[in-house]
């Protein structure tokens, strides 16, 4: 049955991806640079999942399963070179024009890796954040995976990791002017002159974090694509 067989090798390539991750692969310094010149918060646009997994496993979803065991690897690199702060573009408002079929995919790879991802978060001492401008349209279990991992990783050090899921920049940004229009309303700000640069970054969904030092997009490509726009 091919139902079998694909199931067979899912799983087989699953525990083949959880002893991967729990080597010691890039758990070691690679770049002997000092620490006053490492980059204290990497942004990375998540993107050419689909084309890596067309052009290698003539599978989309195989692209993305990829692409989310390349991330905790990635992770591990950044605790090792004391890389403070990862904010990562996984899925945005934009995404959800895509198909039903890859989105339906896609937030399966969510559910089923919010519980793997929580344990080698606390297994690494990563602290998860997940920073939404449209939170209505994740599915409810992906939600609660999401929340749990959350919840249970706040105390953790060692990384910071701002996972961006159903985020845009612009809906950001019209959310921090709202916040700042209601406080003006309020009578928390008295007087508009007050208002700043700092007041709007202080409204955003990454505050307290600084900016990004460097933004990487894995695809190649370079645009921002509606990303971290004000910081």
């Amino acid at each position: 049955d091919n139902n079998d067989d694909n199931n067979e090798e899912s799983d087989k390539r699953d525990e083949q991806t959880r002893a991967y991750l729990k080597s010691n692969i890039h758990t070691q310094q690679e770049s002997n640079i000092t620490s006053t010149y490492i980059p204290k918060h990497i942004a990375v646009i998540m993107d050419g999942n689909r084309r890596y997994g067309k052009a290698k496993y003539n599978s989309v979803t195989r692209g993305h399963w990829d692409g989310s065991k390349t991330l905790v690897d990635f992770a591990k690199w950044c605790i090792a070179e004391q890389v403070q702060i990862l904010t990562v573009y996984a899925f945005s408002t934009e995404n959800w024009n895509r198909s039903k079929v890859e989105i339906s995919a896609l937030m399966k790879i969510f559910c089923k890796y919010c519980d793997e991802l929580r344990e080698e978060a606390l297994d690494m001492g990563i602290c998860l954040k997940v920073i939404s401008t449209e939170t209505e349209k994740i599915p409810s279990d992906v939600a609660a995976g999401m929340k749990k991992m959350v919840e249970e990783t706040q105390h953790c050090t060692k990384l910071i990791m701002n996972i961006c899921l159903s985020y845009g920049s612009r809906g950001e940004i019209v959310n921090a002017c709202q916040q700042i229009a209601n406080d003006v309303q309020n009578g928390v700000i008295i007087d508009t002159n007050e208002i700043s640069e700092s007041t709007i970054a202080n409204k955003l969904l990454t505050y307290p974090c600084p900016d990004p030092d460097i933004v990487i997009r894995t695809s190649g490509e370079y645009r921002l694509s509606n990303f971290l726009l004000w910081q």
